[in-house]
């Protein structure tokens, strides 16, 4: 059974369907969407794709385009707390801090998607993807990584042990459920005299070739968060366990 934390440090939980949409499904198909979760999520933004190109005309010239594409929506609760972005490749469910429970943001999500499916009729689900985004404050500006993280960053003998800043990023693969987790881990840089924050970043997604009123969707999910907890609690140390308690 995973241990649950009084003091969770997770900052942002995400669950992801992208999928293949037909072709006459439009953004006003999108945005006309948030009628049947204005009571629940009544704040509305554009949701904008950046896109870049870089071209070289000669050696002092280059030619540099940039663009922002809509491609979307994000439909916020009153309270702040969840976001649906509802896109023309599928949808993601945010749940901030505090988080709940995962059956809470699953049901959620679950929902969000079925208004999507009726509205939008997608024709193939291609990815399905959760992301758990932990922010983990160690109070201490010095301290031994190795003491809070089992795969800490390692500075070379022979040079100065102190660590300004670090990006870890690992792409691990479960061929057994056909999964890949990505692990990113980095320090967030603010102007804290006394603390030291980590941020956890764990991605764990699957490539799926799915109608959309497969029920097999859901089953993937959960087996998606259980690779995210194998991850987490494979990341820390019982002296990182015991900040949360």
């Amino acid at each position: 059974m995973t241990e649950v934390f009084p003091k969770a440090p997770l900052t942002e939980a995400l669950i992801d369907i992208q999928v293949k949409l037909p072709g006459n499904v439009s953004l006003v198909d999108l945005e006309k969407l948030q009628d049947h979760i204005r009571v629940e999520y009544p704040d509305k933004k554009t949701r904008r794709m950046w896109e870049g190109t870089f071209e070289m005309k000669n050696e002092k010239d280059p030619l540099q385009r940039t663009q922002f594409q809509v491609d979307g929506y994000l439909f916020t609760s009153a309270d702040g707390k969840q976001v649906v972005q509802y896109r023309l490749d599928g949808l993601t469910f945010s749940r901030l801090r505090p988080y709940t429970r995962w059956e809470e943001v699953f049901a959620e999500a679950r929902k969000l998607w079925g208004i999507y499916v009726t509205e939008t009729k997608p024709l193939l689900v291609t990815r399905l993807a959760v992301r758990y985004i932990n922010s983990i404050e160690i109070p201490s500006k010095t301290f031994n990584y190795d003491d809070y993280f089992t795969a800490a960053p390692r500075i070379p003998p022979p040079l100065p042990q102190d660590l300004a800043s670090f990006f870890t990023r690992l792409v691990i693969p479960f061929p057994d459920r056909e999964a890949i987790a990505i692990i990113t881990e980095t320090p967030l840089v603010k102007p804290d005299p006394i603390n030291t924050v980590i941020i956890l970043d764990i991605v764990v997604s699957k490539e799926v070739n799915l109608t959309p009123g497969d029920e097999k969707i859901y089953e993937i999910l959960r087996i998606l968060r259980e690779i995210k907890n194998e991850v987490f609690f494979s990341s820390i140390t019982e002296k990182t366990k015991e900040l949360f308690r």
